[in-house]
């Protein structure tokens, strides 16, 4: 796009070359996750100081278009935020619908496995019982999103690696559908880290690159563990609202004032 920076007009440089790069992104001419002009290029370009771009460029990152990477550059990020707001129970897939995502999914992983101590005292059974494992890459209008692994007591689903296909199904809805599992309530924990090492190969993502790290026991309507679940998202593409009320006492306090 042919965007000339003019030093006579009221609007800051930085600003024109601000609005020049979400002018490029938004038309498609820089594709997301490809690398803008650096600094200097654009110095050049435009006639002005480094220090103007990088004042601009540091505007596009506070805003969500850019993401940098020390020694490598500056690069499009994906325009594609998850809001979601923890209150309710759903999946990943209902969570997309909510917000008319198309949701895709690549397996990783699917099997069935003893349970280790740590699987088994979350799922409360014995040792050694049998587990349904399902890990899978989560998409949302076909951009990454989420690395998933859920456990599942294979009591509860058998053969249920044998009748579906979890790179369309989702598996709350055959959970529920199929098998006739109630899913009440979760206990759920958010940490928001650096990814592991695996995390980055399989998102494909760099050490600098933040995460937010869930996670889930699922339980039944007797309190009992239906699915314990681990859940990376990226950082940089979900954001999460939390819904805060008074406590009862703050309440009546109120009322007497």
């Amino acid at each position: 796009m042919d965007i000339i920076v003019n030093p006579n007009v009221a609007t800051p440089l930085y600003q024109q070359i601000k609005e020049y790069c979400q002018s490029n992104i938004q038309s498609g001419n820089f594709p997301v996750d490809s690398r803008l002009p650096s600094e200097r290029q654009l110095a050049e370009k435009f006639e002005v100081s480094r220090m103007t771009v990088t004042k601009a460029f540091k505007e596009l990152e506070r805003e969500g278009w850019v993401y940098a990477r020390s020694g490598k550059g500056t690069f499009v990020a994906p325009q594609t935020i998850i809001d979601q707001t923890l209150d309710t129970l759903s999946s990943f897939s209902e969570d997309m619908a909510e917000q008319n995502l198309t949701v895709t999914s690549k397996i990783l992983y699917q099997g069935v496995e003893p349970a280790g101590e740590l699987f088994a005292r979350k799922l409360w059974i014995d040792p050694g019982s049998l587990i349904f494992v399902l890990e899978r890459v989560r998409m949302a209008d076909e951009e990454v999103i989420s690395l998933e692994r859920a456990h599942i007591p294979y009591a509860l689903c058998p053969e249920i690696e044998k009748k579906f296909d979890f790179s369309q199904e989702s598996l709350y809805s055959v959970l529920r559908e199929k098998y006739t599992l109630q899913l009440v309530i979760a206990q759920q924990t958010v940490e928001a880290r650096k990814p592991t090492i695996e995390e980055m190969r399989k998102l494909a993502i760099e050490q600098a690159d933040p995460v937010l790290s869930f996670e889930r026991t699922t339980l039944n309507a007797k309190s009992q563990p239906v699915e314990f679940a681990r859940s990376v998202y990226l950082g940089d593409r979900y954001k999460l609202r939390v819904q805060l009320k008074p406590t009862s006492s703050s309440v009546q306090g109120e009322g007497q004032n």
